[in-house]
């Protein structure tokens, strides 16, 4: 599956979870891959097989490409704890270079 492909459907399982992402929240890395970054402290990556990001205990989470609804559930319960312990950032944007 093409990296953009597989962000497409995570970000459309993410707003079937309730986490909304725009356009501008979607970037290339320097290999051309597609990031998404959804708030401060997380940034997932996607790749023709993989979906990853730092999680909890700044451990590196990976799910496949192939089941982005469970990547999305893994992503959403993240996204609610930052949310949850940091407040202060929960609107916070990122800017991207």
């Amino acid at each position: 599956m093409r990296a953009e492909r597989a962000l497409a459907d995570l970000r459309r399982e993410l707003r079937a979870a309730g986490v909304e992402t725009e356009e501008h929240d979607v970037f290339a890395t320097s290999s051309g891959d597609p990031m998404l970054s959804l708030a401060p402290g997380l940034i997932v990556w996607a790749g023709p097989e993989w979906f990853r990001w730092v999680g909890e205990r700044d451990r590196w989470r990976y799910h496949t490409t192939g089941d982005p609804a469970g990547a999305a559930r893994l992503i959403r319960r993240f996204h609610d704890r930052l949310r949850r312990d940091r407040p202060e950032e929960a609107h916070v944007r990122h800017e991207h270079p």
